[in-house]
């Protein structure tokens, strides 16, 4: 009999500003008029409105220390504006869709200047003035030092990104400091898979986004090769030599071959919604442990992770088909979101305040077209537990990787509806742990805090346990996990790998 296991936390990411307790107009008409606004996580709003966006003339203050002066159109820099970065930086010129577009000039702490037509966020075509064109000769100058980037002048057969827009594939771009990527594109920007040779000499291999490193990766500086999971790049879990080495992957060995998809999703940059701090945080930290052996050590091939601007309603569903509808009835599907949600529904990132809404009907159709054996949906949202299904089994469980695996053939399934918190409870993010509290136990207890019987196999009501246990203790029993449904006690999630 086919299982569905469904992991439904209702984390501190809120639907709205009618549930965000701290969220508040603080000073005049934040409908139509003029007013500020302070949102729950900590950005600030002081400027006009329409029809409750901000919308004309206004600042907005990120928690994170950038401040954007200027035009919005119903709550999205639209216009003329400036934004100040935190290092002293700052662009000023057009903005469309909470981006830079058409003529700009962005200014680097020391001085140099990139100016031009901007396109989707990207500099297009350089303007012809004296800054910018001492900033490309040094670029160029850079460019050919130093044997530690010689590869980065492996590009024969490659599109030249920074000449032609590079909708998706694999091509090439040089950033104006002087390093060069070398891989995968998305929407015209460097995003995915690939190579980075810094101006410095040091190169990073691995996941990319926001200009950054972004995801799991390998960073070699200094004759040392720094591997982890890393966010706009900064570390957020430095993994093991085994995890991280591209010489030395672990390697898979499931019995019966049972195989596990994964789709992975975190949205904080919303337009229509308040900005939410650590949900691409929750999302890299969970991608990070699927691809940990723990998790079940799943290769490229069989799992995505989608943040933020690639979060769209399109791509998750097409990636849910994409990976979902290839399983056999001896697999495990999941699906772990996290971001804000309303009542029947996730939000993606393109949601517009009415439009692009992720039902959990479409999701639930998408788990039924699939042959998998286990389908989990771990959701970390607001309302999520309106998405909710029916069915039961029975079952055991074992030790390792492949039995790990194995675990899941012996188990039979189910469905269980595992909740961050009551329906008429709010669920909690702690600034000190840097996530949501459901979440945060929910990871430690797959990690191994939650191997109840020493069997080394974690399964969904030892899971259910310890999450319930340690969730309530750190609220002072304000928040109360809830695990309903018909399901196989067995059911795996984690194994431990002391």
């Amino acid at each position: 009999m086919k299982g569905l296991v469904f992991i439904l936390p209702l984390l501190t990411l809120l639907s709205g500003l009618s549930q965000n307790l701290s969220a508040q107009c603080v000073q005049g008409d934040c409908r139509n008029g003029s007013g500020t606004y302070v949102f729950r996580n900590g950005d600030r709003y002081v400027g006009q409105w329409s029809s409750g966006q901000p919308h004309g003339k206004g600042i907005y203050y990120f928690a994170t220390k950038e401040r954007y002066e200027g035009e919005f159109k119903f709550g999205k820099f639209d216009g003329q504006g400036t934004m100040y970065y935190p290092d002293n930086a700052y662009y000023k010129g057009e903005w469309k869709n909470n981006q830079k577009n058409g003529y700009g000039r962005l200014v680097y702490p020391d001085g140099r200047v990139s100016e031009g037509i901007w396109v989707a966020g990207r500099l297009e075509s350089r303007a012809s003035n004296s800054n910018a064109s001492s900033a490309a000769a040094n670029t160029s100058a850079r460019m050919t030092n130093g044997s530690a980037n010689s590869g980065r002048n492996n590009i024969a057969g490659l599109r030249n990104c920074n000449t032609t827009y590079c909708a998706n594939g694999l091509g090439y771009y040089d950033y104006p400091d002087g390093s060069r990527w070398i891989g995968e594109f998305n929407k015209g920007v460097p995003y995915g898979k690939g190579v980075c040779y810094y101006a410095g000499g040091d190169r990073y291999e691995g996941q990319w986004a926001n200009g950054a490193p972004n995801g799991p990766g390998v960073l070699y500086s200094n004759n040392r090769a720094t591997g982890a999971v890393w966010v706009n790049g900064h570390i957020m879990h430095e993994l093991e030599a085994e995890e991280a080495s591209p010489n030395n992957p672990v390697r898979v060995e499931p019995t019966r071959g049972v195989k596990i998809y994964a789709v992975v999703v975190g949205v904080g940059r919303y337009t229509a919604m308040p900005s939410l701090r650590y949900t691409d945080d929750d999302a890299f930290r969970f991608y990070s442990f699927l691809k940990s052996p723990e998790g079940g050590a799943l290769p490229d091939d069989q799992i995505v992770i989608l943040v933020d601007e690639n979060a769209t309603r399109e791509n998750i569903l097409r990636a849910m088909r994409q990976y979902f509808l290839k399983a056999d009835k001896n697999d495990v599907v999941l699906f772990f979101f996290s971001g804000h949600g309303l009542e029947g529904c996730f939000l993606p990132v393109d949601y517009d305040g009415f439009n692009n809404k992720l039902r959990h009907e479409e999701i639930k159709q998408i788990f039924l077209q699939s042959q998998a054996k286990h389908k989990l949906c771990i959701a970390d949202a607001c309302h999520s537990g309106t998405l909710s299904y029916g069915l039961a089994a029975k079952g055991p469980a074992p030790v390792s990787l492949s039995r790990y695996y194995q675990a899941f053939e012996e188990s039979s399934g189910g469905i269980a509806l595992l909740m961050s918190s009551k329906g008429e409870e709010l669920s909690l993010e702690d600034h000190g742990l840097r996530q949501g509290v459901f979440t945060y136990y929910l990871l430690r207890g797959m990690k191994g805090e939650a191997n109840a019987n020493g069997d080394n196999i974690i399964t969904i009501r030892e899971l259910y346990s310890y999450v319930r246990t340690k969730v309530r203790e750190y609220t002072a029993n304000v928040q109360n996990p809830v695990l309903t449904g018909a399901f196989d006690d067995n059911m795996p999630v984690a194994f431990y790998r002391f």
